[in-house]
């Protein structure tokens, strides 16, 4: 084969985009997702170092199939939001918009059976009736939480325990934020190495 027939080939071939990589994985009716997305902009990097082991997640949220597509329910702090609440619904094409996104991956929960799955359905729907704020000093509350926190409390309600609260040091900018010397708290990669959850993508930029 001539050198300039490879290198033809090669510039035909493309590696599959992260949207391509989301349009073959087969979302259906009767599960309930996991999907972790990473960004390298201050607030993600700051939440990366309360990670157990992964190095690239900082966000969480869960979701369900509605209308043959996707949608996520994560508690999130957008400035540029109009409103003060920070429930955000979205589709997984919004969901992935950040223009410093580093990090995808996507999890299906196991043991979903049809009364767990309506429950935690219902148990999101009725989120968006709340008026939910993020709880930027990790205490527990009622209205204010954080992304995994809220993932956490919505599937107990349903008698789903996917991780334990973990307990951590903090200091430097941390420290002078929380104003604690320890945070008890869920991780957002909390859940990986309980087997609740099997991972079904993994993006890495």
């Amino acid at each position: 084969m001539s050198a300039l027939l490879i290198i033809v080939i090669f510039s035909f071939h493309k590696t599959p985009t992260l949207d391509d990589k989301i349009k073959k994985l087969d979302f259906n009716d009767h599960s309930i997702y996991l999907i972790q997305r990473g960004t390298t902009g201050k607030l993600g990097n700051l939440a990366k170092d309360f990670n157990l082991e992964n190095k690239y997640a900082s966000h969480l949220g869960i979701g369900f199939v509605e209308n043959h597509q996707l949608i996520i329910y994560h508690v999130y702090v957008d400035k540029n939001k109009k409103n003060h609440h920070n429930l955000f619904i979205e589709n997984i094409s919004d969901f992935i918009k950040p223009e410093d996104l580093n990090y995808l991956s996507v999890w299906r929960l196991k043991d979903i059976d049809a009364e767990k799955l309506h429950g935690i359905r219902e148990s999101l729907r009725k989120s968006e009736e709340e008026n939910i704020n993020f709880d930027y000093v990790f205490d527990k509350s009622d209205k204010e939480y954080y992304c995994s926190e809220f993932i956490v409390k919505t599937l107990l309600r349903n008698n789903i325990t996917i991780m334990s609260e973990h307990r951590k040091k903090v200091t430097g900018m941390a420290r002078q934020i929380l104003q604690k010397d320890t945070l008890t708290y869920f991780p957002v990669d909390g859940f990986e190495n309980t087997h609740r959850a099997e991972k079904i993508l993994e993006w890495i930029k």
